[in-house]
């Protein structure tokens, strides 16, 4: 039968939503809660099933109890929270967890018999989707959706509120040179002009005072919506890439410091090989995502020395380069994560050798599979 979604506290759902951030969980719960009731949710819903349009999405850390719960050994699941109440999360919720050997008896169970077929069938496609994905960022997912030719509202697609809140201050100095050009602003002033700018950025993309922001960009009022939407989405990226850069020194020591105990020799000698694969994958997806966003870079500039056309043809054409992006910095957010829950800081890690081979063998499997690393594996096989 489903399982109470948190056993270990009424806290743990509002704790969900306070921290929670865009990479791991989406919030679908917070989004009916704002948006349940707008013409464009009711008629552009993500899921088919309404249930799921209220629950929390998460990339789960399965703890060893739940291990068990599936057929084959694995480190990570996604869970499907349904809260009790959407609006009141500490009320409690149940979760199943796609893939486990009870899914579809746990699921209906939630969901009722009464669902169609064909919108289940639907939702399954979709809940499949995102358990592939590294990321929920919703930069990435909007794409992914693009291919399978679908369009849910925009209010589906949102960075969370503990992410908007940890990138404010990264924004407004982002910001600054459009702030002048736009606002003719300079020094203090065009400092707390830029925060105020940020917040309505990320928060209420259509506030008045971003109008001269629109002008300046020479856009119309549906350009100026895509267009916004993409230069969150390189505003996220860079913010994470940052994180990402910050954390690695700290990963990578304690990825090395492992201690592997006991396993067959041969066992062991592919652990090592992981590792240094891990190790040498994720420096590479650093240095090509930083690559990647220089062209973000150049256009910015541009805009910041007068030239907004570039910019704006920039953003228009942006969005066909998330999905690389995407997968490229929620690989390695991803796997941050999942080690950062099994190891906490401080802690001595040390891994049985057959737990190890699975671990980094999907860290691998994961990097590897990022296009980013793909197109540099290809550039050395044609110099080669």
């Amino acid at each position: 039968m489903p399982r109470p979604a948190n056993p270990e506290g009424i806290r743990d759902l509002s704790l969900i939503r306070a921290s929670g951030s865009t990479a791991r969980v989406l919030n679908l719960a917070l989004t009916f809660e704002r948006f349940g009731d707008s013409d464009e949710f009711r008629q552009s819903p993500l899921f088919q099933c309404e249930p799921l349009n209220r629950a929390l999405i998460v990339k789960h850390a399965l703890r060893p109890h739940e291990r068990a719960l599936f057929e084959h050994p694995t480190e990570h699941a996604t869970k499907i929270i349904f809260p009790f109440s959407p609006t009141e999360l500490g009320l409690g919720g149940t979760s199943v967890l796609l893939g486990e050997t009870q899914f579809d008896k746990n699921f209906r169970s939630i969901v009722g018999d009464g669902v169609d077929p064909n919108a289940l069938d639907v939702d399954m496609e979709l809940l499949h989707l995102l358990n592939e994905v590294p990321s929920f960022d919703p930069f990435l997912l909007r794409e992914q959706l693009n291919r399978l030719d679908r369009a849910p509202a925009r209010c589906f697609f949102e960075v969370s509120d503990a992410d908007v809140a940890a990138m404010m201050r990264f924004v407004a100095k982002e910001i600054e040179p459009l702030t002048a050009l736009a606002f003719g602003a300079s020094g203090r002033k065009v400092e707390k002009l830029s925060v105020r700018l940020a917040e309505k950025l990320m928060l209420d993309e259509g506030a008045a005072l971003l109008e001269p922001l629109r002008t300046a960009l020479n856009m119309t009022l549906v350009q100026y919506r895509e267009g916004v939407f993409a230069w969150k989405g390189f505003l996220y990226y860079k913010w994470a890439l940052a994180e990402l850069r910050g954390g690695h020194e700290n990963f990578a020591k304690s990825l090395a410091a492992c201690r592997v105990v006991g396993g067959a020799t041969g066992v062991r000698m592919e652990v090592e090989k992981l590792r240094r694969s891990v190790l040498s994958r994720t420096s590479l997806v650093l240095k090509r995502t930083g690559k990647a966003m220089d062209d973000y870079e150049a256009a910015f500039n541009a805009l910041s020395r007068g030239q907004p056309a570039s910019f704006r043809d920039f953003l228009l054409a942006a969005p066909s380069r998330f999905l690389s992006l995407g997968e490229a910095i929620g690989a390695v957010k991803h796997m941050y994560s999942l080690w950062g829950f099994r190891f906490p800081a401080g802690a001595a890690p040390s891994m049985d050798a057959d737990d190890a081979l699975g671990m980094l063998h999907d860290f691998d499997r994961t990097l590897a599979s990022a296009q980013l690393v793909q197109e540099e594996s290809a550039v050395e096989l044609a110099l080669s």
